[in-house]
C-alpha cells in the first residue's frame, strides 16, 4: 500500500447501476498506464446493492455516516493512500478511462488539476440549461473575489497530491466542499492549472443529487462568507462615503428636490448611511482579522500589518475624539439655541452630524475592545 501512486476516490449513494462501470474504468486506466493505484469508494449510506458491486470490481470500501457530498470526500481521501489522488463522481459522467492528463500534470509538480467541462466537452443531455448558465456565473463570482482564472470551479472532477490536500483543511460537508476547495487552494499558494475534460450524460437515470437552488445558494453563501472585503467593505465603504458627502454637503447647502427645499430630511438618511457603513467597515476588520489568526488566510499583509501595531488605548483615543466632535457640534448648536431664549432656529442638520460622530465613536470604542481580546488569541499564536 505505501507504493500506491494514484487512488481514484468516489462518493457513492445509491449507484449500483454506474459503479461498477467507473471501478473498471479506473484499474483498467492503471494497468494502461503501468502505475500502482487503488479504487477508493466512500459509501455515503446507500441502501442498494453499490456496496457488494463496488467490492465485486475490486474497488476498496469506505462508509461515511455523516451525510452530503462533502463528508464522502473528505472520508474516502482521508483513508486514500496514493501519492496523487484524482475524484469524481460514481454515476459514469466522468471518464475514469482518461486519467492521463491528471497524471501527467501532476508528475509535473502542479498541486492541483482542475477539470473544466466548459473548455472541453458537454455531451447532449449531460447538463441542464439551467446549470449550463448557472455555472459561469458561480464560477465568474469566485474569480472576481479570490482572482483564480478557473473556468469551471464546479467540476467535480480534479487531481491533487495528498500533501497539498492535507494543508488545506477542508470542512465544509455539502456541495460547496468544490468551492472550498478552490477558495482554500488559492489562499494556500497552490500550484494550480486545469485540462479539458468530457462530461457524459451520468448512467443513474434517476433525479442527480445536486439540488440546483439549495446547493447553488451553499456555494454562493460560502464564497461571501470566505471573503469579508467584498461581503463587508465594499458595501461598507460605499455606504460610509455617500453618507459623510450628504451629511457635509447639507451643512452649507440644503437638498432641493425640484424647486422645493428640503430641509434636515437628507441628513438622516446620510447619517443612517454613515453609521450602517462604519459598523460594516469594522466588522469587516474583525473578520479578516479572525480569519487571518484562525488559519483561513494565512496571506493577508494588510491585517499582518495591522494586528503588529494595533494598540488598544490609541483605538480608545480615536473613539473618544469621534465622541468629543460630535459633543462639540450638538452643545455649540444647543448654546446657541438656549442663548437666544428658544428664539432661534435649532439647526438640526449640524445636530445630525454631531449625533453621528457620537455614535461612531461609540461603535469605535467597542470595537476596539472586541479586537483586543482576539489579540490575546494572536499574542499566543505569535
Amino acid at each position: 500500500m505505501a507504493d500506491i501512486k494514484l487512488s481514484v476516490v468516489m462518493p457513492c449513494l445509491n449507484e449500483e447501476k454506474t459503479v461498477g462501470t467507473c471501478i473498471k474504468k479506473a484499474l483498467d486506466a492503471f494497468k494502461r498506464m503501468g502505475i500502482e493505484g487503488e479504487v477508493v469508494i466512500s459509501d455515503n449510506g446507500s441502501n442498494d446493492k453499490s456496496v457488494e458491486i463496488a467490492k465485486y470490481f475490486g474497488a476498496r470500501v469506505v462508509h461515511q455516516p455523516l451525510k452530503g457530498y462533502g463528508n464522502a470526500l473528505l472520508k474516502g481521501i482521508e483513508e486514500a493512500k496514493g501519492k496523487y489522488i484524482i475524484m469524481g463522481d460514481s454515476d459514469d459522467s466522468y471518464d475514469f478511462s482518461a486519467l492521463d492528463g491528471f497524471v501527467k500534470k501532476l508528475d509535473e509538480g502542479y498541486d492541483l488539476v482542475m477539470g473544466t467541462r466548459l473548455k472541453g466537452q458537454i455531451e447532449k443531455g449531460a447538463m441542464t440549461l439551467l446549470h449550463r448558465l448557472g455555472n459561469p456565473v458561480m464560477t465568474l463570482i469566485l474569480n472576481t473575489l479570490y482572482h483564480t482564472g478557473i473556468s469551471d470551479v464546479n467540476c467535480g472532477q480534479r487531481g491533487f497530491t495528498k500533501e497539498a490536500f492535507n494543508k488545506l483543511g477542508l470542512k465544509c460537508g455539502g456541495m460547496e466542499f468544490a468551492s472550498e476547495f478552490v477558495v482554500k487552494a488559492v489562499k494556500e499558494k497552490l500550484k494550480i492549472t486545469e485540462i479539458p475534460i468530457v462530461l457524459h450524460k451520468d448512467g443513474r437515470g434517476g433525479p442527480p443529487h445536486l439540488r440546483t437552488f439549495q446547493d447553488g445558494w451553499r456555494h454562493l453563501r460560502f464564497l461571501l462568507i470566505y471573503s469579508p472585503t467584498f461581503l463587508y467593505f465594499v458595501p461598507g465603504v460605499i455606504m460610509s462615503l455617500m453618507g459623510f458627502f450628504i451629511l457635509t454637503r447639507g451643512l452649507f447647502i440644503p437638498f432641493k428636490i425640484l424647486h422645493f427645499t428640503v430641509d434636515f430630511h437628507f441628513s438622516f438618511i446620510g447619517s443612517a448611511l454613515a453609521i450602517t457603513g462604519f459598523q460594516l467597515c469594522l466588522v469587516g476588520l474583525f473578520a479578516r482579522a479572525f480569519a487571518y489568526i484562525k488559519g483561513f488566510d494565512k496571506y493577508d499583509s494588510f491585517i499582518k500589518k495591522y494586528l503588529d501595531t494595533f494598540s488598544l488605548e490609541q483605538n480608545l483615543i480615536l473613539g473618544l475624539s469621534s465622541i468629543a466632535l460630535g459633543m462639540v457640534f450638538f452643545i455649540t448648536i444647543l448654546y446657541k439655541w438656549i442663548a437666544s431664549n428658544f428664539g432661534a432656529l435649532f439647526e438640526v442638520r449640524k445636530g445630525i452630524v454631531g449625533v453621528t460622530f457620537i455614535v461612531i465613536g461609540f461603535l469605535y470604542i467597542s470595537h476596539s475592545f472586541l479586537m483586543s481580546m482576539l489579540m490575546m488569541e494572536y499574542s499566543k499564536e505569535k
